[in-house]
């Protein structure tokens, strides 16, 4: 498979600004961290990879990490309550 020649791209100008827009509203905290030489190796070597800074990979994991904790949390509860409707079912 060929690849495109630049003079045939299409550049979608409303979407990179509705993008840019979006990404400005966004604001960023510099804090500083010690990880392991390991895991920052790593970390540098998916960057290289996939041509994403390894900053924005950190801020990736640690959101990624949130959402599975918060479906975790929910299906937890989901669980409590049943439980509890089952032992109201077993007195009863």
């Amino acid at each position: 498979m060929r690849e495109p020649k630049l003079e045939h791209l299409k550049v979608d100008e409303a979407g990179t600004a509705k993008l840019r827009a979006t990404f400005a509203r966004q604001k960023a905290v510099r804090i500083t961290i010690n990880i392991d030489p390991g895991s920052y190796r790593g970390l540098r070597r998916v960057a290289r990879e996939t041509g994403v800074p390894y900053e924005t990979l950190i801020s990736w994991l640690l959101r990624m990490d949130e959402d599975r904790r918060a479906t975790m949390e929910t299906r937890l509860n989901r669980l409590e309550q049943e439980v509890k409707r089952m032992k109201r079912i077993m007195v009863a």
